[in-house]
C-alpha cells in the first residue's frame, strides 16, 4: 500500500493539480494562443499514442502515459474557465451620459450612502454594448425603497476600479476582478430611479436574508448577540465591531466569525435531528436526501461562499455513500468540491476563505491519522486531545498563510479552541431557534437571555486570551516565504507517511533556504522613510525611524481615529517594524530625521508646508513669504488657488491630496501645469513614497 501512487490512491487530483496550473497560467498571460497550443498539443500527444500502440504489449506500456494529454487537456480546461469567466471590458468614452438600465444584485445601506452591485441590462437600448456586465454603484444619499431584484435606471459615467496606491495595500481591485468587477461609479441618489422589478432566485434570497437580518437587529438581543448571530448563521460579518473582530483574531478564533465547515456540519446536524420522524416509517434515505437539499437551500441562502460550498459537498459525499452503500474518502471528497468550486468559479482559486478552509481541510485528514490517540474509558481527555491536535493542525497548516492576508499570528490558538469551542454548537442551535421565531414574528425571552450569556463567554475569553503578549504581534511575510514553509509542510507529510529521511533532509534544506531568504529580505529593508498616504477624506503623513513613528494629519483636528488607521495599515506597519505611532496634534513633535510643527514639517530634508485646513492662510506665518518649501502639501480642506498659494510662499513642488475632491483636483492639476510648476496628483499616481537606509 506505501508503494501505491498518491495520484492512483486519489483520481481526482490527476483533473484538479492541472486545471489549478491552467488558471494561474490564465493570470500570467491571457493570450489566446495560449489554449491554441495547448490544444495542437493534446491532440497530437493523443494521435502519437494512437499509433504508436498498434500491439497490446506497446498498449500496456504506454497506459501510464495516458495522464499527458490528459494533463495537457486539464490545463487548457482550467485556461479555458478563466477565460470564459473574465468581466467583460466595456467601451467606457461611448457608455459615458448614456442611461443605463440594471438589476440591483446586493444592495448595503450605510449611514449616508450606498452600495450596490448591479447588472448592467442595456445602455441606450443597446445590451450588446454591455453584455450583462456587473458594476460597483456607490451613491451619495440613500433611497430606502430600493432592493435587491428592482430595476434602476441612471446615467453612466464609469471608472476602472483602482487601488489606492499606498504601500503594502490589500489589492482590492484584482478581489473585485476576481468577483466579475472591474468598473464602479459613484453618483447621486437622487439620480438612480426606480423603473421596475426582474428578480432573480440569489436576488429573492438576498432580500430574504436582509430581512431576517433586521429583525435580528430589532430583536431583545444584546448587540453583541445579534452581531455574531448574523455573522455565523447567515454569513454577513459587517456587524462585528472592529474591536471584537481584532480580539478573536489575536485569540486565534476568526474562524467562529466566518461561516466555515464548522458551522455548515452543526447545520447539518440540526436538519438531521428535525427530520427524525422519517426513520419511524423506513424513510432513513429520504431523510438523507432532504438534509442534502436544505444545505443546498442554506448555501444559497447564506451567498454560496467556498468554505460553505466545500462542507456541503463534503456532507453531501458521506450521505450519498450511505444511500448506495458505497464507503467514501474524505480526501477525494474535498478534492471533488475543489473540483466543482473551480470548474464554476475558477477565481475562487485566489480567495482567501478557498485556501484557508481547503488547506486546513487537508491538513485535518493528512495529519490527524498520523497522531490519533483513544482513550477508550474517559470522554474529557479523548475531547481534550481531539480539539487540541485538530487546534494544532489547523493552526500549523494555515500559520503563514494568516500571517500573509491578515499580519498575525497567535500562539494562543489552540488553548482557545479547547475553551470556546463547546459554547460554538450550543449557541448556533439556539441561534437558529432564534431566527425561525423571528421568521415567524416571534421571539423567546430565555433563548435570548441564554444566547445573551454564551456571547458573554465567548467574548470575554476571547478578550482575555488576546490580552496574553503571546497571543499578538504584527508580523509580515512575503509569498516567497509562504511557498517555502508550503514545500517544507509537504516534505514533511512525505516523510511520516514514507518514513524516508530524504525527504526530512530535504525539509531541512529547504527551511535553510527560507531562513536565508528571511534574513535577505530584513537586510534589504529601509529603516526609515516617509509616506503621504492616498485616502478618500484626510491625508496621513507617516514618518518612520526604526520601530517609532509619527502620524500627521494635517486636515484633520483632533479626532482623528488612529486605531482605524492602523486597522487599514496593518501590513504595512508590520512589514517595516513600526511598534510605536505616535499623532501629531498642534504640539511640536521630533524624531531623528524629522521634526513636525504644524502647518510645517523637516522629514528627511525635505521642509514642507501644509495648506488646506480652515483658514490656512492664517496658519502660514508672515515670515514664511522668506522660507523656501521643498514641498507645499494641498489637502482637502483646500479652498483657494495654486496662484495664491505662490505668492504667499516659495515652494519647489507641489502634492496634491487624495482627500481633494475629484473636481477640485482636475482644477489643480491643471492650474500647476499652466503654471509650470512641479506637481504629485496622489489621486492619480497613489502614495508619495521616499524611503532611505541610513
Amino acid at each position: 500500500m506505501g508503494n501505491v501512487s498518491v495520484l492512483s490512491r486519489f483520481p481526482v487530483l490527476r483533473l484538479l493539480l492541472p486545471m489549478v496550473v491552467g488558471i494561474v497560467l490564465y493570470r500570467i498571460t491571457d493570450s489566446i494562443l495560449v489554449l491554441i497550443v495547448l490544444t495542437v498539443v493534446t491532440v497530437a500527444a493523443l494521435l502519437a499514442m494512437r499509433l504508436a500502440g498498434s500491439s497490446p504489449a506497446i498498449k500496456l506500456k504506454l497506459r501510464s502515459y495516458r495522464i499527458v494529454p490528459l494533463s495537457i487537456a486539464m490545463v487548457a480546461v482550467g485556461w479555458t474557465t478563466s477565460w470564459l469567466f473574465e468581466p467583460p471590458r466595456l467601451d467606457v468614452d461611448y457608455l459615458k451620459d448614456k442611461t443605463a438600465c440594471a438589476r440591483i444584485e446586493t444592495i448595503k445601506y450605510n449611514e449616508q450612502s450606498m452600495l450596490m452591485q448591479v447588472k448592467l441590462l442595456n445602455a441606450g437600448g443597446d445590451e450588446k454594448s454591455v453584455g450583462g456586465s456587473h458594476i460597483l454603484l456607490s451613491t451619495r444619499g440613500c433611497d430606502y425603497d430600493l432592493e435587491a431584484g428592482n430595476l434602476i435606471a441612471f446615467s453612466l459615467n464609469l471608472s476602472l476600479v483602482r487601488n489606492m496606491g499606498n504601500p503594502d495595500e490589500m489589492d482590492y481591485a484584482q478581489y473585485l476582478h476576481d468577483k466579475g468587477i472591474i468598473y464602479r461609479q459613484h453618483t447621486d441618489a437622487r439620480e438612480v430611479a426606480k423603473v421596475g422589478d426582474s428578480p432573480t432566485i440569489l436576488t429573492r434570497t438576498f432580500n430574504f436574508r436582509s430581512d431576517l437580518q433586521h429583525r435580528v437587529l430589532n430583536s431583545n438581543l444584546s448587540p453583541e448577540s445579534q452581531s455574531l448571530i448574523i455573522a455565523m448563521l447567515l454569513g454577513n460579518d459587517d456587524f462585528i465591531e472592529p474591536s471584537v473582530r481584532d480580539s478573536f483574531s489575536q485569540a486565534g478564533i476568526a474562524h467562529v466569525l466566518a461561516l466555515s465547515g464548522l458551522h455548515v456540519v452543526v447545520i447539518s446536524l440540526i436538519i438531521w435531528f428535525l427530520l427524525f420522524p422519517f426513520d419511524y416509517i423506513r424513510g432513513k434515505k429520504v431523510r438523507l436526501v432532504i438534509t442534502i437539499f436544505a444545505l443546498i437551500g442554506y448555501d444559497i441562502l447564506t451567498g454560496l461562499s467556498p468554505s460553505v460550498i466545500r462542507s456541503t459537498v463534503m456532507i453531501a459525499f458521506v450521505f450519498l455513500s450511505q444511500i448506495f452503500y458505497r464507503k467514501s474518502s474524505p480526501l477525494n471528497s474535498i478534492l471533488v468540491a475543489a473540483l466543482a468550486i473551480l470548474l464554476f468559479s475558477p477565481n475562487s482559486l485566489y480567495s482567501v476563505g478557498f485556501q484557508l478552509s481547503f488547506i486546513t481541510v487537508v491538513a485535518l485528514i493528512i495529519f490527524y491519522q498520523a497522531f490519533e490517540l483513544k482513550f477508550p474509558d474517559n470522554k474529557f481527555l479523548n475531547y481534550l486531545y481531539t480539539t487540541l491536535l485538530t487546534s494544532a493542525v489547523a493552526m500549523v497548516s494555515t500559520l503563514v498563510l494568516t500571517a500573509y492576508y491578515f499580519n498575525t499570528i497567535s500562539l494562543v490558538t489552540v488553548f482557545s479552541n479547547v475553551l470556546v469551542m463547546p459554547l460554538i454548537p450550543v449557541f448556533m442551535i439556539l441561534g437558529a431557534v432564534v431566527l425561525v421565531m423571528l421568521a415567524f414574528g416571534g421571539e423567546i425571552g430565555v433563548v435570548s437571555s441564554v444566547i445573551d450569556w454564551i456571547t458573554h463567554a465567548i467574548q470575554a475569553e476571547a478578550s482575555g486570551m488576546s490580552s496574553l503578549s503571546i497571543a499578538n504581534g504584527g508580523v509580515y511575510v512575503s509569498w516567497v516565504i509562504v511557498a517555502i514553509y508550503y514545500t517544507i509542510v509537504v516534505m514533511l507529510a512525505l516523510w511520516i507517511y514514507r518514513r524516508n529521511v530524504r525527504w526530512l533532509m530535504a525539509a531541512a534544506a529547504t527551511m535553510a533556504v527560507g531562513v536565508a531568504c528571511w534574513m535577505w529580505q530584513d537586510a534589504m529593508l529601509p529603516r526609515r522613510g516617509m509616506v503621504i498616504f492616498n485616502s478618500f477624506n484626510s491625508t496621513p503623513v507617516l514618518y518612520f525611524n526604526g520601530s517609532d513613528a509619527l502620524l500627521w494629519v494635517p486636515d484633520v483636528e483632533n479626532d482623528y481615529d488612529l486605531a482605524n488607521f492602523k486597522r487599514w495599515n496593518r501590513a504595512f506597519l508590520a512589514h517595516y517594524g513600526i511598534d510605536s505611532l505616535r499623532l501629531v496634534d498642534s504640539v511640536k513633535c521630533e524624531l531623528p530625521g524629522a521634526v513636525i510643527d504644524p502647518p510645517y514639517a523637516n522629514i528627511q530634508d525635505l521642509v514642507i508646508v501644509a495648506a488646506g485646513k480652515g483658514r490656512w492662510k492664517h496658519y502660514i506665518r508672515q515670515d514664511s513669504s522668506d522660507i523656501s518649501f521643498d514641498i507645499a502639501l494641498i489637502t482637502k480642506g483646500f479652498h483657494s488657488n495654486v496662484a495664491t498659494l505662490k505668492n504667499l510662499i516659495s515652494c519647489g513642488s507641489i502634492i496634491l491630496s487624495g482627500g481633494i475632491y475629484n473636481e477640485d483636483n482636475a482644477a489643480l492639476e491643471k492650474e500647476c501645469d499652466t503654471l509650470r510648476i512641479p506637481h504629485y496628483n496622489i489621486k492619480e499616481k497613489g502614495a508619495y513614497i521616499k524611503f532611505d537606509n541610513r
